[in-house]
C-alpha cells in the first residue's frame, strides 16, 4: 500500500488539472489525473466535475464516460446540478439513449432543485430518450414555474411533436415560439415537414411565403421536405416546380435530394429519370451514400431489373460502402416481386450468416 504522506494532495491536484485544462494543455491535466488514479487518491464530486470537464474539453468523450462509469461505483458521490448537466450532455453526444433516460430518473430522485438551465438541457438532450409524454410534462412545467424555454428547446419540441404527428400542439408550439421572438430557420424547416406530413400543402406553403416574409431564405431541408411531401402525393407538377424553384435560387442538392428524387421516380417506376439522377449524383462532388444504393435498389425490384439491383452490391462494396439490413431487405423484397424466389432464399441465407 502507498504511504499516505506520499499521496499527491486531491485538491492542489484538481486545481491544478483545472488550471491546465483552461489553458488547453491536456495532455499535462491528464498525466495529473493518472498520477492521482495511480497513487489511490479517490476523487470526491468536485474532482469527477473536474476531469470529466478535462476530458470534455479535449474532445476525449469516451474518456469522460470511463470516469462517469468510475464514478457511478462510488455510491457517497452526488452529483450537484452543474455536473448532471455535463453528464446529460455527454450522453447526447454519445447517443446512449438507456444511460440518458436512467440519468433523468436519477436526477428526480435527487431532490436537486431545477433551473432554467436544467429544463432546458433536459429537453434537448433527453428528446429520444424519453416517452414523448414524459417530456411534455417537463416542457409543461418549466412554463409552469415561469422558466424561458429557449429557442433550441422550442425546436427540440416542435421536432417532437411533429413526428408523433401531433399537429395541433406544433401548431400551437410555434405561435408560442413566435410571439417571443423564438423562430429561426430550424423552427420553420420543422414546421413545413410537419405540414407536409399532415399532408396540408396549403399551410405547407403558406409558412415557406411567411418563412421569407420574416427575413429567412429557403432552406435546403425545406426544399427537401416539400419534394418529400408533394413526390409521396403524386403530385408531380409541384414537384418538378420545387426542383425548379431551387435551381433558380441556386440552392445546391444533397444526399437526402437525390435521394428523395430516386424514391419518387422509382416507385413510379420512371427508371429513365431514376438513372438521370443517378448520373448527376455520380458527376458531382457526392456520389452515392448506403441510402442512395438502398433506394436504387428498392427502384430497380419495383422496376423488374433484379440483376441490377444484385449488381449494386458489388458497386457498393467496391466503392467502400458495406450494405446493410435494410440493404439486404430491400435486395431480398426486389426478388421475391420478381419471382426469383431461389435468390431470395439464398440471400435469406446470407444475411443470417453474416449476422445481418
Amino acid at each position: 500500500m502507498p504511504n499516505a504522506e506520499n499521496k499527491p494532495n486531491l485538491h492542489i491536484m484538481c486545481t491544478m488539472i483545472g488550471i491546465y485544462s483552461g489553458m488547453g494543455h491536456f495532455t499535462e491535466a491528464e498525466t495529473l489525473y493518472l498520477k492521482l488514479k495511480s497513487s489511490g487518491v479517490t476523487l470526491d464530486m468536485i474532482g469527477f466535475s473536474i476531469v470529466v470537464r478535462m476530458y470534455v474539453k479535449s474532445g476525449s468523450l469516451k474518456d469522460a464516460c470511463r470516469v462517469l462509469q468510475i464514478m457511478e461505483k462510488q455510491k457517497d458521490i452526488v452529483p450537484d446540478i452543474y455536473l448532471f448537466r455535463d453528464m446529460l450532455r455527454i450522453y447526447q453526444k454519445c447517443n446512449m439513449q438507456d444511460k440518458l433516460a436512467n440519468l433523468y430518473y436519477r436526477i428526480l430522485k435527487s431532490g436537486v432543485t431545477w433551473d432554467q438551465e436544467m429544463y432546458n438541457c433536459v429537453i434537448n438532450c433527453c428528446a429520444h430518450a424519453l416517452p414523448i409524454d414524459e417530456l411534455s410534462k417537463i416542457f409543461d412545467r418549466m412554463l409552469q414555474r415561469g422558466f424561458a424555454p429557449n429557442t433550441i428547446t422550442f425546436n427540440v419540441m416542435l421536432d417532437v411533436y411533429g413526428k408523433a404527428k401531433l399537429f395541433k400542439k406544433v401548431k400551437k408550439l410555434f405561435w408560442m415560439a413566435k410571439t417571443r421572438g423564438l423562430v429561426d430557420v430550424i423552427s420553420y424547416n420543422t414546421i413545413i415537414s410537419a405540414n407536409g406530413q399532415n399532408k396540408d400543402f396549403k399551410k405547407m406553403s403558406s409558412t415557406v411565403r411567411e418563412m421569407q416574409f420574416d427575413g429567412f431564405s429557403v432552406s435546403l431541408e425545406a426544399y427537401n421536405c416539400m419534394l418529400d411531401a408533394y413526390g409521396k402525393e403524386g403530385q408531380m407538377e409541384k414537384f418538378r416546380s420545387v426542383l425548379q424553384r431551387m435551381k433558380e435560387s441556386n440552392c445546391a442538392s444533397d444526399h437526402y435530394t437525390y435521394n428523395i428524387m430516386i424514391n419518387i421516380y422509382g416507385e413510379r417506376r420512371w427508371i429513365d429519370e431514376v438513372a438521370a439522377v443517378l448520373t448527376e449524383l455520380k458527376e458531382c462532388e457526392l456520389g452515392p451514400d448506403l441510402c442512395s444504393y438502398n433506394t436504387l435498389i428498392k427502384a430497380y425490384g419495383i422496376a423488374g431489373m433484379v440483376e441490377d439491383a444484385v449488381g449494386l452490391i458489388k458497386e457498393m462494396r467496391g466503392n467502400g460502402i458495406e450494405p446493410d439490413k435494410i440493404t439486404y431487405n430491400n435486395l431480398i423484397t426486389a426478388l421475391r416481386k420478381n419471382d426469383k424466389f431461389l435468390e431470395a432464399v439464398k440471400w435469406s441465407l446470407w444475411m443470417k450468416q453474416m449476422g445481418t
